[in-house]
């Protein structure tokens, strides 16, 4: 059988990009979302204002002169790669960072936030990616953490008043319409979308009197389901006057759910505008774009011609010890293989059995022709030639206090033995290599890998795929929480590779991802692969009702 071409040539299938995102599922939710919109209140004072806002780091400029303005009841969209300074800017907002220079105002009332106990008394909660939640207490005891009510109706002091407790937390839950999450439950057995509502909950105290909410990244271990709700409580509490620092690297969420947006690059205030297509200063998604990495991104999926070759790697009826429960497919060389499907639904764990992090529990796995009744990860990566970038990069992927050269090169030192000893240099000299392919930002190869941006991370354990020399790549949620320009690296990247002849199996929660990159996509439902089809015949409310189930049909 000859190779099928699957490149453009040969593709009907329709790329997405940033600038045409109003398509599907949430062009229907932007277009819902800013039907019902209410402008910002009108009011000469702002909720808030920075001036001039200024933070070093030594001699690093992370802030250099920022100015920013939000309204009342505004959604404000804060836009910028990895390493622009948004991280900062929000830990200046929330007490963690105190500015060296520069001017924050609250309602027209220049306030010191010296800590995050002055930022809480202004009316400013703090919303992180990495949820800041203690696990083994109850929703209760987080919403109320370190402001528990006494028997003495009093906060901080005396016996703890378990029923006030639970009350404050109902009513809390209730006002974000949250009422299915029992107070009383462990935190470590809710989802993470539910953990998220806990922590907008402690925010929304009757008595806090929460001014601006500042969510970062909000959305990137969510499901689409997940969050829709999230926007919808997002409007509830705009339509009470709360005030919304929203901060993704998703350009179509900041279009769908905000009023306005400030781009932040290097550092400064690159400019701002509306989301509001009818507003006199809006501006389209490409300008957006351009405007945050300082030149033109024409196409953010690149589209490389690559041919389908012979099977590298087959799954037939895998179940693992939990999950999955019965996934098949056949990956061939020079094939991009998406699996999309909803958080909890066993992507994850299917490609760690498949290389051998947890256990197979019964199936057939062929690698290269070989059958394996048992997989490890020794054997997946050096006899296989298989790699794995992990979802978590931080504490499975990379070796934060380590370098670089570390990082990327200690998997194969074969290159570099000269008898018992390695020779630094040349492994500097390849680290040096794989950060100029792949635009990597950091000051030298020495250099400790947990200091650079998320996206700079990210890059460098794809490289080390790369440098291995692997010819299966399992990718799980590669580009989660970077910055739109390392996207188009790693596109680019991918691409370049399948048309190598590599074979690429990529998980994303990200819909437009998984339809712009892929050839063909699966959806695993319940732990069971219900689907597998070319890219061009799927479309994001097709995927996303089949990830729910709703339209689940056996191949």
């Amino acid at each position: 059988m000859q190779p099928r071409p699957i490149g453009s040539a040969s593709r009907s299938r329709r790329r997405h990009d940033p600038a045409r995102s109003g398509e599907d599922d949430f062009g229907s939710l932007r277009q819902s979302l800013q039907a019902t919109r209410r402008t910002a209140v009108t009011d000469a004072t702002h909720r808030l204002e920075l001036t001039g806002i200024r933070k070093h780091f030594g001699s690093t400029k992370a802030l250099d002169g920022v100015d920013l303005v939000v309204g009342p009841g505004e959604v404000h969209a804060i836009i910028g790669e990895n390493g622009a300074g948004k991280s900062t800017l929000m830990k200046v907002l929330s007490g963690a960072h105190r500015p060296d220079a520069g001017r924050i105002q609250i309602d027209g009332e220049e306030v010191d936030l010296s800590n995050p106990r002055a930022s809480q008394a202004a009316g400013i909660a703090m919303i992180y990616q990495e949820l800041n939640l203690a696990p083994d207490l109850s929703v209760a005891d987080n919403i109320t953490l370190g402001d528990e009510p006494s028997r003495w109706g009093g906060r901080g002091g005396g016996w703890l008043d378990r029923g006030r407790q639970h009350a404050i937390a109902k009513e809390a839950l209730k006002r974000l319409h949250c009422e299915d999450i029992d107070p009383a439950q462990p935190v470590r057995k809710l989802s993470i979308a539910q953990q998220q509502m806990v922590e907008i909950a402690r925010a929304v105290v009757a008595d806090r009197k929460l001014k601006l909410l500042i969510l970062d990244e909000p959305t990137s271990s969510l499901t689409q389901v997940d969050t829709e709700n999230l926007f919808a409580v997002i409007e509830r509490l705009k339509s009470e006057g709360v005030s919304v620092l929203y901060i993704s690297h998703f350009l179509e969420e900041c279009q769908s759910v905000g009023d306005r947006f400030t781009v932040l690059r290097d550092g400064v205030t690159a400019g701002s505008g509306s989301l509001t297509e009818n507003d006199p200063d809006w501006m389209p998604m490409d300008s957006i774009v351009q405007m945050m990495v300082g030149r033109e991104i024409s196409q953010l999926y690149p589209d490389l011609d690559h041919v389908r070759g012979e099977p590298v790697l087959q799954l037939e009826d895998v179940r693992g010890s939990r999950l999955p429960t019965d996934v098949s497919l056949t990956l061939h060389r020079g094939e991009i293989l998406g699996l999309a499907g909803l958080i909890g639904a066993g992507r994850t764990e299917t490609i760690r059995a498949l290389f051998g992090l947890d256990r197979l529990a019964s199936g057939k796995v062929v690698v290269m022709g070989r059958e394996d009744a048992r997989r490890d990860p020794q054997k997946s990566w050096i006899r296989d030639a298989m790699g794995l970038v992990s979802e978590d990069r931080k504490n499975e992927g990379l070796f934060l206090e380590r370098s670089l050269t570390e990082n990327l090169t200690l998997t194969r030192t074969e290159p570099y033995r000269r008898g018992p000893f390695l020779r630094r240099s040349e492994m500097k000299k390849a680290t040096e290599h794989w950060m100029k392919e792949l635009a990597v930002r950091a000051s030298d190869p020495d250099q400790a890998i947990g200091e650079l941006s998320g996206g700079n991370q990210q890059k460098i354990a794809l490289a080390r795929l790369l440098h291995h020399d692997c010819e299966i790549l399992l990718l799980d949620e590669p580009t989660r929480g970077i910055d739109i320009g390392s996207k188009r690296t790693i596109y680019q990247t991918i691409g370049e590779l399948a048309a190598e002849g590599k074979a690429i199996l990529l998980i994303s929660s990200y819909l437009p991802e998984l339809l712009g990159v892929c050839d063909s996509i699966g959806v695993i439902h319940q732990g069971r692969l219900t689907s597998i089809r070319p890219a061009s015949e799927w479309t994001e409310h097709s995927l996303l009702t089949e990830a729910l189930g709703a339209a689940a049909t056996s191949e």
